[in-house]
């Protein structure tokens, strides 16, 4: 099949680092590494826990040590670095940035955008030499990448953002231009899960077809069978859009201050910080929001597995949809397990003195659900007489005037 040409803009900040400065960091490796994650949670919906099967099916696409992937991607022209500040001080834009982006405690701090630029666009070129059902199944990845995910650090915070917006055809599979474009607001509307129906409609008949027995997937049951150990798509996950609309940076500066006060806030922790915990009840319900946690130099949650440390991403993902001045924070989190049994995280102070602590599933649940519910009714967790960062205010949600 001949090259296509898609057209992909990059919709929100978007922090992409290489070895060489001078160039953007829009990389096809990392690209593929994206499109990997969203080939997993939609072919997961399928083969749950599975993970040889689900191991067999990813090979069968992107390709492995043993063989090659059937679809070629190329970046011709990767988008010029721009250098561009992103002044914000100790602000909800700079807590979403994190300590690697920017330094709160400095009130000038900024972050200069460097190698992707925002906004901008490039040319992504794709070629399939495979199964029609391999190539579907690569095109709905990148679709999964740009319509829920993003490239580059702090995806989970709402950077890294890119929009499908031209399309070559012909397609292959079910595709067309209209399908294969990144969606709008009105489509996040309706959404309180990310579904595997509309787009992604005859996934597992596509997967089944990348095996030599394809009754390996048909023969599957329908709807996973237990809690998935990674995050995948389907009625484990919880989603919702928050009205309103605004442009990106101050979307992202609400965003950031939204999800710091939620943080702090006494029905996320439940009291439960390091100067309140105690033998007896050593839960720690903030911990499913992201693990290590570090408070100072000497104070810190961890969890080890043996000699390796585990770290967990937080399972509640924040991602602005739309474009211009009218978009709006989409919210979805991943409901599967958040460790693996076993492993319990430590509350560390000062060398030698750790407490072990516990983190329940409940307790992802109930933040991800409060967030996810409190974002869709338009409510806050914002209070005016919450100190600056670093406070101890614990406000409770409330709705919004907006």
């Amino acid at each position: 099949m001949t090259w296509i040409t898609l057209r992909l803009t990059v919709a929100t900040p978007l922090f992409s680092y290489g070895a060489n400065q001078l160039e953007s960091g829009v990389r096809v490796p990392s690209l593929r590494g994206a499109m990997r994650f969203w080939f997993r949670a939609l072919a997961g919906s399928v083969v749950g826990n599975d993970l040889r099967l689900l191991a067999e099916l990813e090979s069968a696409v992107f390709g492995s040590t043993e063989r090659s992937s059937p679809v070629k991607l190329r970046i011709p022209k990767p988008p010029a670095p721009v250098k561009k500040q992103l002044s914000s001080g100790p602000s909800g834009l700079n807590y979403l940035r994190g300590m690697g982006l920017a330094d709160g405690a400095d009130p000038r701090s900024h972050v200069e955008v460097h190698r992707a630029g925002f906004p901008s666009a490039f040319d992504l070129m794709i070629r399939f030499t495979g199964s029609e059902e391999a190539s579907s199944l690569a095109l709905a990845s990148l679709w999964l990448t740009c319509t829920y995910g993003g490239l580059g650090s702090r995806v989970r915070r709402g950077f890294g953002g890119l929009r499908i917006t031209e399309v070559d055809k012909p397609l292959p599979g079910p595709w067309t231009p209209e399908t294969l474009r990144t969606p709008g607001p009105e489509f996040f509307e309706a959404l309180d899960h990310l579904p595997t129906d509309g787009p992604l409609t005859g996934h597992r008949e596509q997967l089944a077809a990348l095996l030599g027995d394809p009754r390996r997937v048909l023969d599957l049951p329908l709807g996973l069978q237990e809690r998935p150990s990674y995050p995948v798509l389907g009625l484990h996950t919880r989603a919702s859009l928050r009205p309103g609309g605004e442009s990106c940076i101050p979307l992202l500066e609400r965003i950031g201050t939204e999800w710091r006060h939620f943080r702090m806030d006494r029905e996320t922790t439940e009291g439960r910080r390091p100067g309140d915990i105690r033998s007896g009840d050593n839960r720690y319900p903030l911990g499913a929001l992201g693990l290590p946690v570090v408070y100072d130099k000497t104070t810190s949650v961890r969890v080890r597995q043996g000699t390796e440390e585990l770290r967990r991403a937080s399972p509640i993902w924040l991602r602005p949809v739309g474009t211009g001045s009218k978009m709006q924070l989409f919210s979805f989190a991943f409901l599967g397990d958040f460790l693996p049994p076993g492993p319990r995280p430590v509350l560390w102070k000062d060398p030698g003195a750790k407490t072990e602590l516990v983190i329940e599933h409940r307790d992802l649940v109930k933040r991800a659900e409060r967030w996810i519910f409190t974002m869709r009714e338009g409510g806050t967790f914002v209070r005016d007489d919450a100190p600056p960062r670093g406070g101890r205010a614990q406000p409770s949600a409330r709705r919004s005037s907006r």
